[in-house]
């Protein structure tokens, strides 16, 4: 190990760090300032991928072993996780456009025996393209950047093969939340006023705008799990080919919500007032599909090495529990509230009565203050009177 180079253990994985000596802050870790980007706050988003991955190979891979792609891979711990942690894995191809970056992600392949791990030094567009030509088909790619994965959706999905599933990361919430309006038409083709569940929103359009890229190929997306945590979004989709498949996605599942500042209400696919603000073109169908959640519940929970199992089961059991109600978007409590000019009651109140009038109503993991529910504006404007 050169001085100043750290070591840490990830899952399985002993994962060397580039120099620290400079990127340390008060005791603390700045990982921006790394020579390689390594951030250990995403322990959880990476523990999660390994439960995906398994999820996806035991249900939906069309055959194994499977090829992945990971083509922004900094230090190389998550190729080197997968190779280590997921069963019925063949290549996995990593890349990235510096060479220290490469140099490091190969020391951390070769010293924990990921021999399966096939390194790069290469921009990420450059080798989906040239990985489409392979024999044998690549059915993962997982698209992890720092900021928005849009500059990276068309090559990854002409990269994957039919049955593959794809993953991608935003960590642009300011731009996906509709706080840089112009910088989200540039990015997604979408235009996005914030509103009170903005981080839906955000992986609506991150969805939306996959789903579009994909029908210009031909292909259509089936969301397999999306979630919010902490700085990002995360979603993972199924990828089918077929134009009559892809039509059939646009016309049922893209489409707008709709925001009334006078109810603090959002809605998905009707205007619930006639002054409702538009935002989209987004993602209108289900964020996931229950079979999967469960499975990679399963993974995440059977492997105890996990650094962050029990945040991660405590995650994706509200996501499960959402699951029931997939469909409609999630509001928040407060801004119905004050909208409606009442006291703002306790969640579990609020969920009670809902249910009490038949209709579904859980929580939601994007916010402590959210639900979500199938009622409409009427019975939620009935419900919130008493308190």
């Amino acid at each position: 190990m050169h001085p100043g180079q750290a070591v840490v253990r990830e899952g399985k994985a002993l994962v060397y760090l580039p120099r620290v000596e400079d990127a340390v802050y008060k005791g603390s870790l700045e990982p921006s300032w790394l020579r390689v980007f390594y951030n250990p706050r995403m322990t959880l988003n990476r523990d999660l991928s390994v439960a995906a991955l398994q999820a996806y190979i035991d249900l939906y891979a069309p055959h194994k072993p499977v090829n992945v792609v990971e083509p922004l891979t900094a230090t190389g711990v998550r190729p080197v996780r997968y190779a280590l942690e997921v069963e019925g894995v063949g290549f996995i191809y990593a890349s990235d456009i510096d060479r220290e970056a490469v140099r490091l992600a190969k020391l951390n392949a070769e010293s924990n025996g990921a021999l399966n791990v096939l390194l790069f030094h290469s921009d990420a567009r450059a080798l989906l393209y040239k990985l489409k030509t392979l024999r044998t088909p690549i059915l993962v790619v997982d698209i992890d950047p720092f900021g928005s994965p849009a500059p990276f959706l068309q090559a990854a999905l002409e990269a994957l093969g039919d049955r593959g599933m794809i993953a991608a990361t935003a960590t642009d919430l300011a731009v996906l939340e509709g706080s840089k309006s112009r910088a989200a038409y540039r990015k997604y083709w979408a235009r996005i006023v914030r509103v009170p569940p903005s981080k839906e929103i955000a992986v609506r359009v991150l969805l939306g705008y996959m789903a579009r890229v994909a029908a210009s190929l031909d292909k259509s997306l089936h969301p397999l799990l999306s979630y919010y945590e902490g700085h990002y979004i995360r979603v993972y989709a199924l990828v089918e080919r077929g134009a009559r498949a892809a039509d059939k996605m646009l016309g049922e599942h893209v489409g707008y919500a709709y925001h009334c500042d006078d109810k603090g209400y959002t809605g998905l696919v009707e205007p619930p007032c006639d002054n409702a603000r538009e935002i989209g073109p987004l993602w209108t169908g289900g964020l996931w599909d229950k079979r999967y959640l469960e499975r990679v519940y399963h993974e995440a929970s059977r492997r105890r090495y996990l650094q962050s199992r029990d945040s991660l089961l405590k995650l994706l059991d509200i996501i499960i529990e959402e699951a029931e109600v997939d469909g409609f978007i999630h509001q928040r409590i407060d801004a119905l509230a004050s909208a409606l000019r009442t006291s703002m009651p306790k969640r579990r109140r609020l969920l009670e009565a809902l249910r009490s009038m038949g209709y579904n109503a859980v929580r939601t993991h994007f916010t402590p203050v959210g639900f979500r529910s199938n009622a409409p504006i009427e019975a939620l404007t009935r419900v919130f009177k008493p308190f």
